[in-house]
């Protein structure tokens, strides 16, 4: 018999206990699709285990004790569908060790009371009963002479008697005999108290608001772009509205500043795609917006990056200022912004971003004759360089 590697024999062993569920799985998966040679090849490597283990009486690899009853234990746990024999101790982190203090201590407690709750039930079982002794004396006892002879009820158990009969609302007449049921006029009149103010807290209390903790504004600019982007792949319309309503969560603390973020990393994220894209997520935000879900004041707030870096994006994005320009004239004709909100744009696009230029590009976008209101507002975001190539606006818009 030729010795064995009884360290790789081992290394075997630990990697089978932790794999073989999985490799056996697999390979009568490969077997039932007529792939038979992984099967086979483990087949025989568990009959060379059982050589060595001592199961099978056929001559092998010569091993220790040890590593012989290691891989015993090996074949049992495989017959017993790859479950452990005993659990092994491995190390503990130390919030695991400070559940199990906690729990020893509740269990400690548990048992210290009701161990004195035993013994409080020993003494009050050791105290003598006396109602069986009053049962006791009172039992009639029969005489020599035929007389039967009857104990006098004692003091003590005429008073509880009377104690009793009080307790359950009845007065003891003496002379007369009778009894009568006392009225307990104060009582039921507080009980019926009672029972009309819990019947008015009923009808009158009210189901607590749900709070619901809303991500920040920071959160809610990544959402909203995921939101769109699974948009794009094919997703449903009002899931995506759904979506933004719980993202932004409109008429609670912060919604404008949630809804704010969310539209600026969104139009941010349209800019440098598709025109098909953006068309897309305007019946998105459309409907958001007429359907409350977005609140206009976040509109405005959330044009301030896209408008102030707008050049900076055109350099790589051709059409991001035709794109933005488009979602801006959609916003206005559902009256969810006005052409004034320019104005108030961050100082780099009025100054330096030719934003003369890029308001009558969103009247262009609007179509139809444009208003006075709107044409004041392109000639005040005229710059001196603009007046002197173009006097008015509505020249301006005519280029």
């Amino acid at each position: 018999d030729e010795e064995a590697d009884e360290e790789k024999i081992e290394c075997f062993t630990k990697l089978i206990s932790t794999i073989g569920d999985s490799l056996e799985r697999q390979s009568v998966a490969l077997k039932e699709a007529g792939k038979t040679s992984s099967f086979e090849k483990l087949d025989e490597c568990w009959h060379t285990v059982e050589i060595m283990a001592g199961v099978c009486k056929e001559k092998g690899p010569h091993v220790s004790n040890r590593v012989k009853f290691m891989l015993q234990d090996l074949i049992e746990m495989r017959d017993k569908g790859w479950v452990k024999r005993r659990k092994e101790e491995t190390a503990k982190t130390i919030e695991q060790i400070h559940k199990e203090v906690a729990k020893e201590e509740k269990r400690s407690r548990r048992s210290s009371s009701a161990n004195n709750l035993k013994s409080m039930g020993g003494r009050r079982s050791s105290a003598p009963d006396i109602r069986t002794l009053n049962k006791q004396n009172a039992e009639p006892k029969v005489d020599n002479d035929g007389f039967t002879t009857v104990k006098k009820i004692g003091r003590s158990a005429s008073s509880n008697t009377l104690i009793r009969s009080r307790s359950e609302g009845y007065d003891m007449r003496s002379g007369s005999g009778s009894i009568r049921k006392s009225k307990r006029t104060s009582s039921s009149g507080s009980l019926t108290g009672i029972a009309e103010k819990a019947e008015e807290t009923k009808e009158t209390k009210k189901p607590a608001k749900k709070e619901v903790a809303y991500l920040s504004p920071d959160e809610c600019s990544n959402k909203a772009k995921n939101i769109f982007k699974e948009y794009f792949v094919g997703g449903d319309t009002d899931d995506a509205v759904l979506s933004i309503e719980e993202l932004i969560g409109a008429g609670n603390d912060g919604s404008v500043e949630r809804g704010a973020k969310a539209v600026e990393s969104s139009v941010l994220m349209l800019m440098e795609m598709k025109e098909s894209e953006v068309l897309k997520a305007m019946t998105v935000l459309t409907k958001c917006i007429e359907g409350g879900k977005l609140e206009k004041e976040s509109l405005t707030g959330g044009f301030n990056d896209p408008l102030e870096f707008l050049a900076d994006i055109e350099i790589d994005a051709p059409l991001a200022g035709s794109h933005l320009a488009f979602i801006i004239a959609e916003l206005i004709k559902i009256n969810a912004i006005s052409l004034s909100f320019l104005l108030e744009a961050p100082e780099y696009f009025r100054t330096d971003g030719k934003a003369a230029q890029f308001g009558c590009k969103v009247l262009k976008k609007i179509g139809g004759d444009a208003s006075d209101a709107n044409l004041e507002v392109v000639d005040k975001l005229m710059t001196c360089d603009d007046k002197a190539a173009h006097p008015t606006a509505r020249d301006l818009l005519a280029a």
